[in-house]
């Protein structure tokens, strides 16, 4: 809806301007000429009078058909009602009388809007008689005319004088509400959907989430938020890599955004850089395009990882308040998403650091079966994937074997070492590594996930096995895996008291075992993956790479941290 706004007060002398400025005479206005349509209508029906609509700064009027085109009103008549204090009574000769006010149209025009009526015996104002003449009326068709203006007593034209006035009024203020109505929908819709973009980021901060994924979500998304020709995203993604996304046109490219960044290091980058009107300024001669922008950080010094910039918005718009702070809350929630990474990735390493320490530990303390748990880990991560474990599943069962054994640091050195066939003492003193083992990894939060694989990869599935005697499936599945994975290993290498077994006694020893000393399931996945497990075990190098850092980032984040 248009807004109108009604003067009902001592209009200024620019309201004079306006209604009679010379240089609006030839202007015109659909939106303003609908508009007084519009209040003609509503005016003919709120006196039940002939009723008109003036507009003097470029001679338009408007009126019911049962009044003449050549009635206007005399600038003496616009003067007297622009200054009136409110709804006004006009008197026109002897009988004619005019009731009506000022009102501004949507382009800013002021417009007289009114009725006619006379009160008494009919008698045409002199200025009346000089127009109908000049327009070609005889004396009869003016007399005629007159006596069809509806007769009204002054108390009655003045009562209905102030009734119209306070009508508009209403309508005044329903016009306005109308207004704030509609700015305030829109507001909300807005707010809405920063919250909404704002709170997908947050429901996207998993660790297994890549940056750049966040990056390009929030560009997909803030074109309709922020309207803006361009809107970009540098990111320093890791110590030697950076990516740069852009939506839409932006009139910088990398290298330029770096120099404009440049330009402002002194800025207090706590608040976002918002700068307008560049068209005619230094800093818009620097950079040819470039009327208005926003530069945000992507969080704080000294852990800055990259800028958000927006350019160029719509309709030749500034940018403010609302499109800085919208913008400078991603900046944080990026910056703190990719904080957290580093963080996660320096707890990851020290994870990875405790774990290799604690494998180089038992290594020293029984060089003769190094590279044991490595190539136990190996074959039991490709059991699992013979299973269809899911990726997370798999990387459990990878980190527990790595320490399935770790419970031997506490088995004296003699024993582990001993060349020669162990006692039953012996034995059991070597039974007692997996809950040793267990109870150095309990008290670990980070590695909980991995505790059933070191406990109970000794348990055999009829029951008979240690330390807890479980039996079938009461045996976890990782340990099920990895009891497979390391009697695959042991019965493969060499020992100082015998050497490794052929392939084909093991698997002899497998099938005649399943059931009994192994899970069959698990006996039946080795069986189907035994020449990926044989190339393992013939590729393994103790030398080689450290196989704990193929383990992916984003898993250990999520597994262990």
């Amino acid at each position: 809806m248009a807004t109108i706004s009604i003067e009902y007060s001592n209009p200024l002398a620019t309201q004079k301007d306006l209604a009679w400025g010379v240089e609006s005479i030839n202007r015109t206005s659909p939106e303003s000429d609908q508009v007084a349509s519009s209040l003609l209508e509503e005016m003919a029906a709120a006196t039940g009078l002939p009723s008109f609509v003036w507009i003097p700064c470029r001679r338009y009027w408007k009126s019911e058909t049962s009044l003449p085109t050549w009635l206007t009103l005399s600038p003496a008549l616009v003067d007297r009602f622009l200054y009136a204090n409110g709804s006004t009574l006009v008197d026109l000769g002897p009988s004619i009388r005019f009731l009506g006010f000022p009102v501004t149209l949507p382009t800013g025009e002021v417009a007289i809007l009114g009725s006619v009526a006379r009160e008494g015996a009919a008698s045409a104002p002199a200025e009346w008689i000089l127009a109908a003449t000049d327009a070609g009326w005889s004396q009869a068709e003016l007399t005629q005319f007159v006596d069809s203006l509806l007769c009204i007593p002054r108390p009655t034209l003045e009562r209905l004088c102030a009734l119209a006035g306070r009508h508009f009024s209403s309508m005044r203020t329903v016009d306005r509400l109308d207004d704030e109505l509609q700015q305030l929908t829109s507001q909300i819709e807005y707010t809405f959907e920063e919250i909404s973009l704002l709170h997908s980021l947050t429901q996207r901060l998993q660790l297994s989430r890549s940056p750049l994924e966040l990056a390009n979500h929030c560009l997909a998304r803030l074109h309709s938020l922020i309207p803006a020709a361009g809107n970009a995203i540098w990111m320093q993604v890791d110590h030697d890599r950076h990516h740069f996304s852009v939506e839409g046109h932006l009139p910088l490219d990398e290298f330029q955004l770096a120099r404009l960044t440049s330009r402002f290091e002194e800025h207090d980058w706590s608040r976002p850089l918002v700068k307008n009107n560049l068209a005619k300024t230094l800093l818009g001669a620097d950079f040819p395009g470039l009327q208005n922008f926003i530069l945000v950080p992507i969080g704080e010094a000294p852990f800055r990882r990259g800028w958000i910039v927006s350019c160029n918005l719509s309709d030749d718009k500034e940018y403010g308040s609302v499109e800085a702070s919208l913008l400078g809350s991603i900046g944080t929630i990026l910056g703190t998403h990719l904080r957290n990474i580093e963080l996660y990735r320096e707890h990851q390493s020290l994870v990875i650091s405790f774990v290799r320490s604690l494998v180089q530990t038992l290594d020293a303390k029984d060089p003769y079966t190094r590279g044991h748990s490595e190539r136990v880990a190996l074959i039991a991560r490709r059991l699992g994937q013979e299973l269809r474990l899911p990726a997370d599943d798999l990387e459990d069962i990878y980190m527990s074997s790595m320490l399935h054994d770790i419970g031997k640091i506490g088995v004296d050195d003699r024993i582990l070492r001993k060349p020669d066939q162990l006692t039953p003492e012996e034995f059991r003193a070597i039974q007692q590594h997996p809950m040793i083992g267990y109870r150095i990894l309990k008290q670990l939060k980070n590695l909980q996930h991995i505790l059933p694989g070191v406990r109970s990869h000794h348990e055999a599935f009829n029951g008979k096995g240690y330390p807890d005697c479980l039996k079938g499936e009461e045996i976890p599945l990782m340990a099920r895996i990895i009891a497979v994975a390391d009697s695959y290993d042991a019965m493969c290498s060499d020992r100082p008291y015998r050497k490794g077994m052929p392939l084909e006694r093991l698997e002899e020893i497998f099938r005649r075992g399943s059931g009994l000393q192994w899970d069959p399931n698990v006996i039946d996945a080795y069986f189907a993956a035994r020449e990926d497990i044989s190339e393992i075990c013939r590729a393994y190098s103790p030398t080689g790479a450290d196989l704990l850092a193929e383990l992916p980032i984003e898993t250990m984040a999520r597994r262990f941290l």
